[in-house]
């Protein structure tokens, strides 16, 4: 099958910087090679980790959420094929020791050729692609449980309100325990991990609208405990509430359009073999 591919490349941090915002004219495949990224494509958030990857859509605003660590590394590559986009999920998690990275690596070698040979680099798109497939179908036969969807489901539409894992299991009749477990297994996060991120984006949204106090946006977006909203936004945004504040008002944070944070110079992290 024929791919409209354009360019790829690994991106190795220097601990310094965040993902520049922008909208492309390319679908851009991300796979986590080490560490963990933190994006936004529009309105929607995505936490990748080792073993996971993300499809960013083209058309689409998207950035980085906070700044790379020190030992993120990821594999990407830009395509056109809207038909991509269709086959598989936008999100997921590769099955274990997945041979994605391999392909990967083969594929920047042979990219960086004199005169690169298309057709193999076609055919290692495609591995990649099948590799992607293959773990999206084994994780929905394997870990995919109704449950699992319904706490998720309870989530979204409960998140500014008094939530917890005792009070959703009660709603959902079954054990917290069982309930947690099962989350964890197939989220890869915590229920409350899941609540204190989606809360924070809302207070993420309604510190940029400017209209509430720190304390109101808080209490907006379900925290009564101040200190805790706190340690909760600096794990995801980097600063304080405050902070926040005073760097928007300053004109040092980029957030026409609802953008989200862009603050660093995404430049001070290295690109290896071609740029993103």
């Amino acid at each position: 099958m024929s791919r409209e591919i354009l360019h790829a490349g690994k991106f190795i941090s220097r601990g310094k910087g965040r993902h520049i915002t922008r909208v492309m004219e390319s679908h851009e495949l991300i796979a986590v090679l080490s560490g963990e990224l933190n994006m936004f494509e529009e309105e929607r958030y995505f936490r990748i980790r080792s073993g996971e990857y993300l499809i960013l859509q083209r058309g689409r605003k998207h950035g980085g959420l906070t700044n790379y660590s020190a030992n993120l590394s990821f594999f990407w590559i830009h395509f056109l094929d809207d038909d991509i986009v269709a086959e598989v999920p936008q999100s997921g998690k590769l099955s274990e020791h997945s041979p994605l990275p391999s392909y990967a690596q083969m594929y920047l070698l042979e990219q960086s050729r004199t005169e690169p040979d298309r057709e193999s680099l076609a055919l290692l798109f495609e591995l990649m692609l099948r590799e992607i497939r293959r773990s999206s179908a084994i994780a929905s036969e394997t870990f995919t449980t109704p449950l699992a969807d319904a706490a998720r489901r309870y989530l979204l539409v409960h998140y500014t309100e008094p939530v917890s894992l005792h009070s959703i299991s009660s709603e959902l009749h079954c054990n917290p325990k069982y309930l947690g477990q099962i989350y964890h297994r197939i989220y890869g996060e915590t229920l409350i991990t899941t609540l204190n991120r989606l809360r924070i984006e809302r207070a993420y949204q309604l510190l940029i609208m400017g209209e509430l106090s720190v304390k109101e946006t808080a209490q907006n977006c379900g925290f009564n405990d101040m200190a805790y909203f706190r340690r909760q936004f600096i794990k995801y945004c980097n600063m304080t509430p405050r902070e926040f504040i005073y760097q928007k008002r300053a004109g040092f944070l980029n957030t026409d359009s609802g953008a989200r944070i862009n603050i660093g110079n995404p430049a001070s992290s290295r690109n290896e073999l071609g740029k993103e």
